[in-house]
């Protein structure tokens, strides 16, 4: 009989241990998805406790979705034959047309070609005129790649959640005003900062999405080759050149080889004076038996 209860005793602690390992595993789940899930609830509570929720594009019909919101960027790689006077007339066009220049750099490859780069933006609507007039002013057109990115939903989601957002700045303000317990300012004043943060936020994504597409963005890679192949008057001159150089060489030349002989000579004098003098007795000898010798009729 002893043994009976003391196992139904055991049966009954096991089962209890089983209950609360389960309950304390279910409680730990439940903390952790709360944990995970109190960020956008914490903003969807501030909304709900001042009577709005958010709201997708599709639910306000006002927005004007007629003109698309694109943003355009170009690359563009361009062989000039002027670096410098290209730039200039590049940041110059740019400037008429109300744009203006983001980058600007230059580096030389030794002494043979100069690279740089140029960023510049654009109103859209001038953009591909921009873009065919750079690339008539030069030499040849290595590359071209244009791309757009449609920003419209993206722009009319950030207008719905805006609107939100000013409806709940209103009712926090006006909540402000009527709180009366210090309690309850510290609360309105903290979900009212936040709201205000996000709105700053919106504004300052859909301020630079709005930019980037009233402005498009051209990056110019250019270059220009130094190195030139010599035009015909350029041929004559060297062959001037080259015949005055031959000239001077040759009365150098002359003027070397008689140099040499007179050095030869004075060197040679006391060799030529002596032979010189006995050949010239010699002859005067000849010449004197000669007219000695009688004539024979």
């Amino acid at each position: 009989m002893n043994v009976y209860r003391n196992v139904k005793l055991m049966l009954i602690l096991i089962f209890v241990s089983i209950l609360a390992a389960c309950s304390s595993g279910y409680e730990t789940s439940e903390e952790s998805k709360a944990v995970n899930d109190s960020a956008p609830r914490e903003e969807r509570k501030i909304e709900q406790d001042y009577g709005t929720t958010g709201s997708n594009a599709s639910d306000n019909p006002d927005v004007n979705v007629s003109e698309r919101m694109v943003i355009y960027n170009a690359n563009l790689s361009l062989e000039v034959k002027d670096y410098h006077k290209i730039e200039a007339q590049i940041q110059e066009k740019v400037s008429t047309l109300g744009g203006y220049v983001l980058e600007s750099s230059i580096y030389f490859s030794g002494k043979e070609r100069i690279n740089g780069n140029l960023v510049v933006k654009v109103p859209q609507k001038s953009f591909q005129s921009f873009i065919n007039e750079v690339e008539s002013a030069s030499v040849k057109v290595h590359d071209r790649h244009v791309s757009g990115n449609d920003v419209t939903e993206e722009f009319v989601d950030l207008e719905s959640r805006l609107r939100s957002k000013r409806v709940v700045e209103e009712r926090l303000l006006s909540f402000m005003e009527k709180a009366e317990q210090t309690e309850d300012l510290l609360k309105i004043s903290s979900d009212l900062g936040k709201v205000q943060e996000e709105i700053e936020q919106l504004l300052g994504r859909m301020n630079y999405l709005k930019t980037n597409v009233d402005f498009s963005t051209v990056t110019l890679h250019l270059t220009e080759n130094l190195v030139t192949v010599g035009s015909i008057q350029d041929k004559d001159l060297n062959t001037w050149v080259k015949a005055k150089s031959l000239f001077m060489e040759s009365v150098n030349g002359l003027i070397s080889l008689f140099s040499g002989i007179i050095v030869l000579a004075i060197g040679l004098s006391p060799f030529i004076v002596p032979l010189g003098l006995i050949g010239m007795i010699i002859v005067f000898y000849v010449r004197k038996k000669r007219n000695q010798k009688p004539f024979d009729g």
